[in-house]
């Protein structure tokens, strides 16, 4: 396991040090002269003005000493300042990031709190009404647009009931209890797209592991069928459940923006989106990067999560 640990370790620095170099490249792939697009067309005819642009994102210097110096702040995670209002871009990212993060697991746990049992249940049920009932409502959560879902969530929960807040955010620390409250409604909408997802593939991976063989081998062995299903079918059908929930999880760190807009919960997407409006390259590109590394170790995890369940893989 040590060894298979060290591996993925491997790996995770290789991944991550790709995605920097492609980071470092997006500002030079990008058509026309950087330091124009972000002066703008009010500014960007000022040579004088361009050229403090260009020595301010550091492309006076040759590519070769831009990519080192790239890689000597990547590693002492040095992403650069905002080119707005100077601000450090570790900063920014270190007041959004948490709260992303918190979205997504609070997200990804009640998605799978919720789709797991369907899934588990619609399996054992094959073929019967509840197994048609839960395999429709899977389908129709898969299809429904998040935005709709939220919106519909915010109108019947907050207008018409009046249990939870329609938005807002507030600090932990300054209010716990009205920061759970505000959490409930995203992290919910989430949840059930999230969850649908779960409980098609758990339904799909628990059957094929029930018609395998050695399942009907411990049952004419008498051995109760709930130690079957618990012991046996499901740790054989967990690593592809374990697989989409990790990729859910990755996405969601830069795939809630709609949600983090709609009910104006400050997290890392909709940084993203304003910086790029901005054209903020440095935090545009620390933004990718905390992001795509975030996916990384997530991957990482999924895979060090196999080599526990599955003995096989170690």
């Amino acid at each position: 396991m040590v060894r298979y640990l060290g591996e993925k370790v491997m790996l995770l620095i290789v991944q991550v040090l790709v995605v920097g170099t492609l980071v470092f490249s997006l500002i030079h792939f990008m058509p026309g002269d950087p330091a124009v697009l972000v002066l703008g067309t009010e500014r960007g005819g000022d040579a004088a003005a361009v050229a403090e642009m260009r020595h301010t994102l550091g492309l006076d210097q040759p590519l070769t000493m831009q990519y080192l110096n790239w890689l000597v702040n990547f590693a002492k995670f040095d992403l650069g300042q905002s080119l707005f209002d100077k601000t450090p871009v570790n900063t920014y990212i270190m007041q959004r990031l948490p709260n992303t993060i918190e979205l997504a697991l609070v997200s990804i746990i009640l998605a799978m709190i919720i789709g797991v049992p369907l899934g588990i249940a619609a399996a054992l049920k094959r073929q019967s009404f509840i197994d048609l009932a839960l395999s429709s409502i899977s389908a129709l959560g898969v299809s429904f647009p998040v935005y709709v879902l939220g919106a519909f969530m915010i109108l019947v929960f907050s207008f018409k009931l009046q249990w939870l807040p329609a938005s807002g955010f507030v600090e932990f620390t300054d209010n716990p209890g009205k920061h759970m409250l505000r959490l409930v409604l995203p992290s919910l909408t989430l949840a059930l797209g999230l969850a649908a997802s779960i409980a098609r593939m758990t339904r799909s991976s628990m059957l094929e592991v029930l018609n395998k063989d050695f399942i009907q081998t411990l049952r004419a062995k008498g051995v109760p069928e709930w130690k079957i299903i618990s012991k046996h079918a499901f740790r054989n059908a967990i690593i592809p459940v374990i697989t989409i929930i990790g990729l859910q999880l990755g996405n969601l760190i830069g795939g809630t923006v709609l949600i983090e807009y709609l009910f104006n919960w400050p997290g890392m997407s909709t940084m993203l989106v304003k910086s790029i409006a901005n054209r903020d390259y440095p935090l545009i590109q620390g933004c990718i990067v905390v992001m795509a590394t975030f996916f990384i170790v997530v991957n990482i995890c999924v895979d060090l999560l196999y080599g526990l369940m599955d003995p096989r893989v170690r």
